[in-house]
């Protein structure tokens, strides 16, 4: 099958961007083309339920189950009762979520969406596009985003170019951080463990209705254990070390007027491994997002018009002892305006407009400099005819300097039953993504790729809504998918690529004492052209996430995850199960005590071919509230 791999002629020197390219499944996937800065935070819409789910992904602030998409949410709840340090680790208990890891702390990790290319996924930020331009397929790395400042993760699944472009095909990472607007107070852990690691998370906020901010600090350091597995004779240790920065801050002078601002920084050094076995390389990186934003409402809110700027800057610099092996900047700056309309109670409608400016600037390495500009409209509505009915469709249209129009389109329905409260769910979208100019470089024949897919599910809730299970069934095909073909040593497109399977959610709490959830994914993902399989895509996944609070003190959970066997770039790897146990103990109304074993039955696997895994590790420390 044709997959991605190193450039022609790559060797030891191409270091941390060699081991980037092998793990990235299925062809550089990612367009460098223009991305949305989409609807703000959840926290900036007034919400009768302060404990109603409400899903700004879609652009539409609208309560989780009225949003006729496949999406899930991750809250900060969740994040902390799971003790999960970085972004992956949340994602990876969601449904239609591959997390694929290349060895130790700080190595490439990448996430990819009902077996489609992991660089087909768009991760954004409060408003902010991480994917980073300087990379081979515009893909982001998760690696080191930690999760001190997380508010809470959107998972939308299937094609969203008509809200975000052309790097959304499989779909959408949204970010949203905490907000600082329900008074002052604070939090901050430190912990402690296995690998020499130590790190922290310190977070202040305050305000109100008209002002408030938060600041963010966390960092970990580690000494890590080998990027390249060991049970092939790899001992070194590679170590990493990660310090981020957050901020986020708003200003409502009038009822009608709001400003907003959103910056991150972090600082990452890395040590990782050449393909399969020890080296010395090591890749240094910073990355800056900024972004504000100014809305004004009228006409007691109907009318809503927002502007704003976002901006990214990723600066990488690898070398492999005294040899630089890579030297590349990327930034990414975004214009948008979006208006909001209600004309009736029952009708939204969004218009908006985009400008985008994307520079990668490789000096060392793989990849040739360019910058890609990007015009964009794009239009939507919401209908609510009855209570329990939401319709949702919009349209696009794209003109860049790099490839030519593009028009999509996208429709999705949730009706809520009412006699049973049971939610259907479907839709269908379009997503297409052009060539880079990198992959360009390597045929300058290629075309651009063009996505269709669908989804239909159904939630059904019981015991009051204490449990409910949910099925999705989704179908998505890609014509001309861009990808590395392995016996040509080019860049070429495939045929058809075909992605299909079945998502299945699971959450019940049982009893005050006790709480279950579970996902479990089915995916049949595969070159329709040649009949072979995507490579580290399994076909069963299951996740379970148990709760036991046996004091009112005292909570503690357990972490189950099956992997099934996959393909990959060498062998067929094994399945594999591994078991995460977790406690926290309250120490007093502001201080806990926590701890967790990782891999607890020391489970010895491969979820990357050549790749180190963690054998069973362990962590504890103290969290501290104000």
């Amino acid at each position: 099958m044709s997959l991605l791999s190193c450039p022609p002629g790559g060797g030891r020197g191409w270091g941390m961007y060699k081991m980037s390219l092998r793990v990235l499944l299925l062809g550089a996937a990612a367009a460098s083309c223009a991305q949305p800065a989409f609807a703000q935070d959840a926290e900036d819409k007034d919400v009768e339920d302060k404990d109603e789910v409400i899903v700004t992904g879609t652009r539409f602030a609208t309560p989780l189950d009225q949003v006729g998409r496949s999406v899930s949410v991750i809250t900060a709840e969740d994040i902390e009762l799971r003790q999960q340090r970085f972004v992956f680790d949340a994602l990876a208990a969601a449904p239609g979520v591959q997390v694929i890891r290349s060895g130790s702390f700080g190595g490439l990790s990448s996430v990819s969406l009902r077996g489609l290319p992991s660089g087909q996924t768009l991760a954004v930020q409060d408003g902010v596009v991480l994917n980073d331009p300087t990379t081979f397929n515009n893909a982001f790395n998760f690696a080191s985003f930690d999760t001190g400042d997380v508010g809470r993760i959107e998972v939308l699944r299937g094609a969203q170019s008509t809200l975000y472009g052309s790097d959304a095909i499989g779909g959408v990472i949204n970010i949203v951080t905490s907000d600082g607007r329900d008074g002052f107070g604070g939090d901050a852990y430190v912990e402690g463990g296995s690998f020499g690691t130590f790190r922290g998370s310190a977070s202040v906020r305050g305000g109100n209705e008209i002002a408030s901010g938060r600041f963010t600090v966390s960092g970990v350091t580690t000494d890590g254990y080998s990027a390249a597995d060991e049970a092939a004779g790899n001992t070194e240790d590679d170590g990493f070390r990660n310090v981020a920065l957050s901020t986020k801050s708003r200003f409502a002078p009038t009822e009608a007027l709001e400003f907003s601002i959103v910056a991150r920084y972090q600082d990452t050094r890395a040590e990782f491994d050449d393909f399969l076995v020890d080296g010395d390389d090591v890749s240094q990186s910073e990355a800056l997002t900024v972004a504000g934003f100014a809305t004004h409402t009228s006409f007691d809110g109907a009318v809503e018009n927002r502007v704003g700027v976002t901006y990214l800057y990723n600066d990488r610099f690898d070398t492999d002892l005294d040899t630089v092996t890579f030297d590349g900047v990327g930034e990414r700056i975004s214009y948008e305006y979006q208006g909001t309309f209600k004309p009736a109670r029952w009708v939204s409608v969004i218009a908006g407009a985009e400008y985008d400016v994307q520079d990668g600037q490789v000096d060392i390495g793989f990849g040739t400099s360019q910058e890609i500009r990007t015009a964009s409209g794009f239009g939507l509505v919401q209908l609510q005819p009855a209570q329990f009915i939401t319709l949702n469709a919009g349209v696009r249209h794209d003109a860049s300097t790099s490839f030519s129009d593009e028009t999509t389109f996208n429709v999705s329905a949730a009706v809520r039953m009412p006699l049973t409260g049971a939610i259907l769910r479907g839709s269908y979208a379009e997503g297409f993504r052009a060539p880079t100019a990198s992959e360009l470089a390597f045929n300058p024949d290629l075309l651009s790729q063009f996505s269709e897919g669908w989804d239909i599910g159904v939630e059904q809730p019981f015991w009051n809504g204490r449990a409910s299970i949910s099925v999705t069934y989704f179908d998505q095909e890609i014509d001309n998918l861009i990808a590395f073909d392995f016996p040509t040593d080019r860049i070429v497109n495939i045929a058809l690529f075909a992605s299909e399977g079945v998502e299945v959610a699971l959450r019940a709490e049982l009893a005050e004492w006790f709480s279950f959830s579970g996902a479990y994914t089915y995916v049949d993902a595969l070159n329709v052209s040649t009949g072979t399989m995507a490579v580290g895509q399994p076909e069963h996944r299951f996740n379970a996430e148990l709760a036991f609070r046996p004091t009112d003190r005292l909570t503690l959970s357990t972490g189950v995850t099956y992997n099934g066997r996959e393909t990959s770039f060498g062998p067929v790897l094994d399945s594999f199960t591994l078991v995460n146990l977790r406690g926290e103990y309250a120490l007093t109304d502001r201080f806990d005590l926590f701890a967790r074993v990782e891999n607890a039955t020391d489970a010895e696997y491969q979820d990357n071919f050549g790749f180190g895994t963690a054998p069973v590790s362990a962590y504890g420390g103290v969290r501290a509230r104000f």
